[in-house]
């Protein structure tokens, strides 16, 4: 295991997003009123990258220390695609400035800031979209395991001395083929870069309001009889000492030695978390 090489332009990192969009992704986010979990998603898949392109800007200048990709599977069919629109709809892979100066809109959002003594205020902060939720179909995920093998293996043999891809995947529920996925997901796993091989994260969120469990290292940590957690866990990768670090910064405390990059009925917070161990371990 190596994993030691930071994301910069010299030597750029790779991040993936898989996005489960099928028809059970419009039901209610943890069995609650208010938004589906598609819009959860979204919410957080765009906070996550509005905070990668801002970590990548100095001043004016947008470094291009990460290439990013994010895939839509449920909404097309049988299919992967990309989720990106608009400037970005043709490029499966876009570049960090490509990302930055190609927003499909900027919203006006509510966000609770310190005021100084111990409260906290709202304020209106200009917050830009790339990704809409949507929900409709089925549950592809080989689909897109096979297109991130598609995407990985071109990216790797351009950048042999960088830190490995990084795929995360948000689902809510069974692939239609969990044996097709399992060896999608296991093929994707192999490639990688003189810094390691590709990690797969999972974060699976639900409707319900059952036990959240958060980077385990064993399956026995989950819920006795759930096939499909245990296959989420099975193809999730182990957190290599950098993410492992990053995981206790943005507050997975007490972490188990071998612990993996999955968290099971994720609250909309600790997909955030997630995302955040995903894609900023390294990126400094």
């Amino acid at each position: 295991m190596s994993y030691t090489q930071s994301l910069s332009s010299e030597n750029p990192g790779y991040i993936l997003i898989l996005i489960d969009q099928s028809g059970s992704m419009s039901s209610n986010f943890g069995g609650k009123s208010g938004d589906s979990k598609a819009q959860e998603c979204a919410k957080a898949v765009n906070r996550v990258l509005r905070e990668i392109g801002l970590t990548c800007t100095a001043g004016q200048v947008i470094k291009n220390r990460c290439d990013i990709s994010v895939l839509s599977y449920g909404a097309s069919g049988n299919q992967a695609k990309s989720a990106f629109a608009g400037n970005l709809a043709s490029k499966p892979v876009v570049t960090m400035q490509e990302l930055v100066n190609n927003c499909l809109r900027v919203d006006t959002v509510k966000m609770k800031v310190s005021d100084g003594a111990g409260g906290s205020v709202e304020v209106d902060e200009q917050f830009p979209i790339w990704i809409d939720p949507v929900n409709s179909g089925g549950t592809p995920m080989a689909a897109a395991f096979e297109m991130a093998y598609n995407l990985v293996d071109s990216w790797t043999q351009n950048h042999k001395a960088s830190f490995p891809p990084i795929v995360i995947n948000i689902t809510d529920g069974e692939p239609d083929s969990q044996s097709d996925a399992l060896s999608a997901a296991s093929k994707l796993s192999k490639l990688g870069t003189s810094d390691g091989t590709t990690l797969i994260l999972n974060a699976h969120i639900s409707a319900g309001k059952a036990a959240r469990v958060e980077l385990p290292s064993s399956s026995t940590q989950l819920p006795p009889g759930d096939s499909n957690a245990k296959f989420l866990f099975d193809i999730s990768s182990e957190l290599p000492p950098v993410m492992f670090e990053r995981a206790g910064a943005v507050g997975y405390n007490n972490l188990d030695p071998g612990a993996r990059g999955f968290v099971y009925n994720a609250d909309a917070e600790t997909m955030i978390q997630l995302l955040d161990v995903g894609t900023k371990a390294n990126l400094q």
